[in-house]
């Protein structure tokens, strides 16, 4: 079972391969706390600098019992005096993620080294190591703690030598996208095979796709509270300099009408929606993209390879229908492909698909499905899928729930979803 931390990790990384899997998008810490919200926490000065994810908040109880399962051995703490402490968890890699927690014990007095401490007797008793330092951070003293020697030695290292996670290539830039009232998190995309679990989405997407599309996303995911709460989470992608992200790309496109609540069964357990204000725009800066990032020729030769088997273009059949909106739904072991064109259909009963593939060939891997070999049209969409699935299709109850009328972009399931618009990307884990 996967612990909070994990899930919310997890959560945003998912959404992001879903979302801009569609070959595509985006698609989801760091300073509040006891100073203004976007300065820059003293607590940084005692991160690492290879640190993979960075978790800032300005109570360290509350964040605590928001980020880690029960079972985590920081849960077990009393942490007295050093409850409301602003804290700074963060996680390095080595053969497996490893935390180090740091707390702000204040400026150095008699109460506070009675709360140290004590936090120290019940550490060793919970074989963690620790370090304690009153002069080490600017004008604060801190209390670091981690189930590994080897991370706190190397904490005291990067103090001493006053080197941090703010040398981080493009960290800075990502702080000041780090505004959350309560707290914020800070992932490092470059790092994305160890950040991504192992299991993650197995059934839908293969590992190496997700490790390539979150480290395609953004340099670094910034995740900001306004609560000590799993709820209405604000994304932000700090993307400094580089025409290759997903983020930028979909930064400069406009917000569409969503209306897939009309077509999606209501007992969906995967919906991943694509809104399009510009079909046309959407491509070009799609191609934009890719260009960028080298995938241009493999691109155009899938779709060339599909416009000799079909006798079409898949770009002139773009054109045509002009696309509005593209879901993916899955639901009761079957799973389609949903399109609601510029002009609305004609009803139409299952038929043979003439351009099998052309929906994932221009929009990602994200919108594949097994089986989009038939078609049908109803209430304004055209499905593709299996003859089964399309028959269930069609009979199916409508309308699921769908965060929102307008968006960019959008994933839906039981467990939690996540919508971008022209403002915010915000995520909301149930």
């Amino acid at each position: 079972m996967m612990t909070k931390l994990e899930k919310i990790l997890c959560i945003f990384v998912d959404c992001m391969k879903r979302i801009v899997g569609v070959a595509l998008v985006w698609l989801m810490l760091a300073s509040c706390g006891n100073e203004v919200a976007g300065e820059l926490s003293a607590l940084y000065s005692a991160v690492p600098s290879r640190s993979v994810a960075l978790m800032h908040f300005a109570s360290c109880e509350d964040a605590l019992s928001l980020l880690l399962d029960s079972t985590s051995v920081f849960r077990k703490l009393d942490y007295g005096r050093l409850s409301g402490a602003e804290m700074v968890l963060s996680y390095d890699y080595s053969a497996g993620l490893i935390p180090l927690l740091i707390l702000d014990a204040g400026r150095p007095s008699a109460d506070t080294s009675a709360a140290v401490r004590k936090l120290l007797e019940q550490a060793d008793a919970h074989k963690l190591f620790c370090l304690y330092s009153a002069e080490m951070l600017p004008r604060r003293s801190a209390l670091l703690l981690s189930p590994s020697k080897a991370l706190i030695a190397e904490a005291g290292e990067h103090i001493l030598s006053g080197t941090s996670i703010l040398d981080a290539e493009g960290f800075r830039e990502a702080v000041t996208l780090a505004d959350g009232s309560k707290g914020s998190i800070i992932l490092r995309n470059g790092s994305a095979v160890r950040l991504i679990p192992r299991n993650m989405l197995k059934d839908y997407f293969p590992r190496k796709d997700l490790v390539r599309f979150f480290s395609g996303v953004s340099e670094w995911t910034v995740l900001n509270f306004s609560s000590y709460s799993r709820e209405g989470i604000s994304v932000a992608f700090s993307e400094p300099g580089s025409g290759r992200y997903l983020s930028r790309m979909f930064s400069g496109l406009e917000q569409g009408d969503c209306s897939a609540a009309t077509a999606v069964p209501d007992s969906s357990e995967f919906v991943l929606g694509l809104c399009l204000a510009d079909p046309k725009a959407y491509l070009q800066a799609w191609e934009e993209c890719l260009d960028v990032r080298a995938g241009l020729s493999r691109y155009k030769g899938r779709l060339a390879s599909l416009r000799k088997s079909s006798g079409k273009a898949p770009s002139a059949w773009w054109a045509e229908k002009a696309p509005k909106e593209v879901v993916r739904a899955i639901w009761d072991g079957n799973e389609v492909l949903l399109l609601r064109p510029g002009k609305k259909p004609k009803a139409s009963g299952l038929a043979e698909n003439p351009y099998p593939g052309f929906v994932p060939a221009l929009l990602g891997d994200a919108f594949r499905i097994a089986d989009d070999s038939s078609c049908a049209s109803a209430g304004g969409w055209i499905a593709f899928g299996s003859p089964e699935a399309l028959s269930a299709w069609l009979e199916a109850p409508k309308g699921a729930a769908m965060p929102g009328r307008k968006a960019k972009f959008y994933f839906v399931n039981p467990e939690f979803s996540i919508i971008a618009d022209s403002k915010n990307t915000v995520l909301n884990v149930n």
